[in-house]
């Protein structure tokens, strides 16, 4: 071969994606909690950061913030609540729900109830189901509690397999907590129900993601957290035949030589395939951002600023890049 062939070669490996990017869902939780946490999913979807957001029924959110989100193709589930901002008699503080449940003092037919009442609102709010779902501190997989959700999951949207429930877009999808990093807080969020729930999704046949991720104590500087999401994003496994690239709005192919673009600051990334490999293998990372603002009050509320901040950054989608990462949506398991 000669020299310039060499060299020809060589060019095209340095420009040409890999084809084993790891699949990531970026999750924002606490939608609905306050207009800086909806500001803030807004904000992260239009740069391309974030596809998927849980809302909080006993928050809120505006019909022209469920519109914006709607049109970006923003996946948005219910964010199962008990110990936050809904109003029920079964809501409680996480650690004596925690007793309740293990101790299976909740009446199973309440806990259908809030349920049912939970699922309702948000059919009533977005005018469709919700597209996955998943706890405020991680409720959903607690005794008692995930009996009685899978049951409601099944009975109203079937499963991921139900092709019937598939065409009409019934299919729902769950967040599961096996660890993507072996920490303390990961494992005890895991042990807290998290096998027996995995059991349960599998069993009716409900997609969920395979690692997870974005557990800390929100008590970190700015520089903790980016070497948080280094480590996180590093640990995602990697998928066979899947290309890097940033969340887009629809699967198509680029140009060869293109690239997507967010925003003239917006370093660019590679393009995407059409679709996702039938092997794919997804770590959800979960976060908790929102814009600065002194209308409102939250106990991790430096926590939630410093968030947004970091995964609005330049450095935050460069870290993507170097770590060859493609962000997807829950919708996109499902459509697998």
């Amino acid at each position: 071969m000669n020299n310039t062939s060499q060299n020809n070669k060589a060019q095209n490996n340095v420009s040409s994606p890999p084809n084993n990017a790891r699949a990531v869902i970026i999750n924002v939780d606490d939608l609905g909690l306050s207009h800086a946490v909806n500001k803030a999913v807004i904000r992260l979807a239009e740069r391309g950061i974030i596809g998927a957001s849980s809302y909080m029924v006993g928050g809120n959110i505006s019909d022209s913030d469920i519109t914006k989100l709607a049109e970006m193709n923003v996946d948005i589930g219910l964010h199962l609540d008990l110990t936050g901002v809904y109003p029920s008699t079964l809501s409680a503080t996480l650690k004596s729900l925690i007793i309740a449940s293990y101790l299976r003092r909740l009446k199973p037919m309440q806990v259908t109830e809030v349920i049912q009442h939970q699922l309702d609102s948000f059919e009533d709010k977005f005018n469709r189901a919700p597209a996955f779902i998943d706890g405020h501190q991680h409720i959903h997989q607690f005794p008692i509690i995930r009996e009685r959700l899978i049951q409601e999951l099944t009975s109203r949207y079937g499963s991921s397999n139900d092709k019937a429930n598939k065409s009409s877009h019934h299919a729902i999808s769950a967040r599961v907590t096996t660890p993507l990093v072996n920490d303390f807080k990961s494992w005890v969020i895991y042990s807290l129900g998290g096998r027996v729930w995995n059991k349960l999704c599998r069993q009716h046949n409900i997609a969920t993601n395979d690692k997870f991720g974005g557990v800390y104590g929100f008590d970190v500087t700015s520089q903790q957290l980016a070497a948080l999401w280094d480590k996180w994003l590093s640990a995602a496994p990697r998928t066979r035949y899947l290309q890097p690239g940033l969340y887009i709005e629809s699967f198509t192919f680029e140009s060869s030589g293109t690239y997507a673009q967010y925003g003239s600051t917006t370093p660019p990334i590679h393009s995407v395939p059409l679709s996702l490999p039938r092997d794919v293998t997804t770590t959800l990372l979960m976060c908790h951002p929102a814009v600065p603002d002194n209308s409102w009050q939250d106990e991790i509320k430096g926590a939630r600023e410093r968030e947004f901040a970091w995964l609005m950054s330049n450095q935050f989608e460069d870290l993507l890049q170097q770590q060859q990462v493609r962000l997807v949506r829950w919708s996109d398991i499902v459509a697998m």
